[in-house]
């Protein structure tokens, strides 16, 4: 039965992308390390690069920050593939969303697939993450409240992609997302 489930959920490589066929991180690095001066750009400008070739970290890196409820899998007992899916149904819908913003093209653009930033915190329960999407939307940061269907019920939030400078002051009241989800 597994076998058969997993056989349905295969997607071939050449549907995930039309325009540029995807490459092995491993098959990337040996192109870098043939050609030097093939870099990775990690904004609009070049990347810099330290001393021993590889790409330095982008003093102002573009971020994707999504929050997560604890009490969907502390009280809720939710399983951790519930959980994941409600940060990347949130992730995903924010990125569709924000498609046509630069930003975002840039975090999605084929030479930085392999080195997206994504920060995951998380809040205590809903009442909390309601009222962060309000804040974020008072101050006029794009996101996406996650409604898990049908019951309309907020399980996650994540915004579109930016600049770190620009929201990180949102978020340092939260928790990074680090607990341990332990099997019934």
């Amino acid at each position: 039965m597994l076998a058969q489930a997993s056989a349905r959920l295969t997607v071939p490589r050449t549907a995930l992308c039309t325009h540029t066929p995807l490459v092995h991180r491993s098959q990337t690095r040996q192109s870098q390390q043939r050609n030097p001066h093939n870099h990775i750009m990690s904004s609009a400008a070049e990347a810099p690069q330290s001393g021993n070739g590889q790409l330095a970290a982008p003093s102002d890196p573009v971020v994707q920050y999504v929050v997560l409820r604890k009490d969907l899998w502390t009280d809720l007992k939710w399983p951790l593939g519930a959980v994941v899916a409600q940060a990347c149904h949130a992730s995903t819908a924010a990125l569709w969303s924000s498609r046509d913003d630069e930003v975002t093209n840039i975090y999605c653009a084929a030479e930085n697939i392999d080195h997206m930033h994504k920060v995951v915190l998380e809040v205590k329960g809903e009442t909390q993450l309601q009222n962060l999407s309000t804040k974020l939307s008072e101050a006029g940061v794009h996101h996406k409240l996650w409604l898990e269907q049908p019951e309309n019920y907020p399980t996650c939030l994540a915004t579109k992609p930016y600049r770190k400078s620009e929201v990180a002051a949102h978020f340092k009241k939260f928790n990074l997302c680090k607990s341990a989800l332990v099997a019934a």
